[in-house]
């Protein structure tokens, strides 16, 4: 029997359905996922080492977010770099970036469009001191390769050699095939929402993702049924 499974397509649907048609907020299922991210990333890290969190300009990066809230409610040491522009579309990861700021949570934001070698080293160096380094840039909607400077900043986080924590999917992976489109986040785990992927079947995935676990968001059982039976 083929393990239960979702495409990219899939993980769209069920959430704009989850949304539109069960009239889950998305901030809630945002909430989930970040809260059930960041109580696993606790068990995994006893010791409470330094966590730094890498977060993108969408949703990925608003789980990223809300992973460093809860890790700074439980006493975590925390710190957020969000590579983004500085003006973020309105929606769910904005709400998320707005109760991190005034939460009063340490973080640093860079454009993306303004990068230099001197950034490279201060972020090798950050993520070789900290403990856990989260891959929060992007998610199962990425299908083509990453361009700069994201391509060389997975690169830096490999390079650093600190575990990688991948939120839903390491960057950089093409969600179908479980192949990197190119530069791609090397993680020791990955929480994956709702179900493994399509393309974590491939072998070869296992080499990206680490240890996969999957984290429930809330999405109703009845409408994730209906895809778990579809075969």
């Amino acid at each position: 029997m083929t393990p239960f499974t979702l495409s990219r397509e899939q993980v769209r649907e069920l959430d704009r359905r989850a949304i539109s048609g069960f009239g889950v907020p998305g901030i809630v299922l945002m909430e989930n996922a970040g809260r059930g991210c960041a109580e696993l990333l606790m068990r995994l890290n006893p010791q409470r080492a330094s966590t730094a969190i890498l977060c993108g300009p969408g949703n990925n990066g608003g789980d990223g977010f809300v992973i460093a809230r809860h890790l700074d409610n439980a006493g975590w040491p925390v710190s957020v770099h969000v590579v983004a522009r500085h003006n973020r579309e309105p929606g769910d990861a904005h709400t998320n970036f707005d109760i991190l700021f005034t939460a009063g949570i340490h973080f640093t934001q860079y454009r993306p469009d303004y990068f230099e070698q001197s950034h490279r080293d201060l972020f090798l160096r950050q993520f070789r001191s900290a403990g856990w380094v989260v891959d929060a840039l992007f998610g199962t909607g990425l299908a083509r390769p990453l361009g700069a400077p994201f391509d060389w900043l997975v690169g830096v986080v490999n390079e650093a050699g600190t575990p990688v924590f991948a939120v839903d999917i390491p960057s950089g992976m093409d969600c179908d095939t479980g192949e990197p489109l190119g530069a791609c986040v090397r993680a020791a785990h990955t929480a994956t929402f709702v179900a493994p992927k399509r393309g974590f079947l491939n072998p070869a995935a296992r080499a990206w993702t680490g240890e996969v676990h999957v984290v429930d968001i809330g999405a109703p059982r009845v409408l994730v049924d209906e895809y778990r039976n579809a075969g």
